[in-house]
């Protein structure tokens, strides 16, 4: 008699957003890099950053790589809705790895790049103890400051992978994510990957939701701050598309309770 295998339990990681984690069986599957589309950058930035802040104070480390705006300015948003991440930085729990500050500095130093990371380039105490400033070898230093200290069920954001795309060339890009990648399989983390669809041409948009675990589309639909969220794409889960709607309120982005298959 053939004895039927046990169905191996998938690990998933909780977002601890209300109705989301529910519609997805318990949470994105561990060890899935996730691909955000959507049609504004705020709304998408905000989901993001209320993701880290919920994953943070379940105990995960975060990784926060800012490309286009300071860690200071990155606080100021999440402060507006009392995500304080005052403590986790002290505590080496989440961490902003700063790509925007060195650019900054050597574009005011008449365009030569920085050719050394840390607090000689920002000035003394310039840099809290959460955050990290990159050199001019951007993705070295990602190597270094990321992949080298990921930790079983770290999580990665990327703010954001257009930024990303407009400054470097998308072949290495596509080289770096696929590195984060494995990384991120091994180690049963996340990464989050915003990317605004409308400034990127479709070649490249399909490219980056092929390499990705989760594909979901962030749409924002009226003035009134509502809108859905359109899961295509869900490693190791059933194929069946699921559309959930949200609304932005005081305190982020609330996913309904009720969501259908499309």
């Amino acid at each position: 008699m053939i004895r039927a295998k046990p169905q191996e339990r998938i690990r998933r990681i909780r977002i601890g957003m209300g109705g989301l984690d529910e519609k997805l069986g318990g949470g994105i599957p561990a060890g899935s890099t996730v691909l955000l589309i959507s049609n504004q950058e705020g709304p998408v930035r905000l989901f993001c950053q209320q993701i880290a802040y919920l994953l943070g104070t379940e105990g995960h480390r975060i990784f926060y790589f800012t490309i286009v705006r300071d860690p200071a300015y990155i606080r100021e948003e999440m402060m507006v809705y009392e995500w304080d991440t005052t403590e986790m930085e002290q505590g080496r729990q989440w961490t902003f790895i700063d790509a925007y500050s060195p650019r900054v500095q050597s574009l005011q130093q008449g365009g030569h790049g920085p050719q050394s990371m840390g607090a000689g380039l920002l000035g003394p105490g310039a840099m809290s103890p959460g955050s990290r400033s990159l050199g001019s070898d951007l993705f070295v230093t990602l190597r270094r400051e990321i992949l080298s200290q990921l930790d079983e069920g770290d999580i990665v954001m990327i703010d954001s992978l257009s930024d990303l795309l407009v400054n470097h060339d998308a072949a290495s890009v596509r080289e770096l994510l696929e590195i984060l990648g494995s990384q991120i399989h091994q180690r049963n983390g996340l990464v989050f990957m915003p990317i605004l669809s409308d400034i990127h041409d479709p070649h490249v948009v399909a490219t980056l939701s092929h390499m990705s675990d989760v594909v979901v589309e962030f749409e924002l639909e009226s003035e009134h701050l509502e809108g859905k969220l359109r899961f295509y794409k869900m490693r190791r889960a059933q194929l069946r598309p699921m559309l959930l709607p949200f609304s932005i309120t005081d305190r982020g982005v609330m996913a309904e309770t009720f969501g259908r298959v499309i």
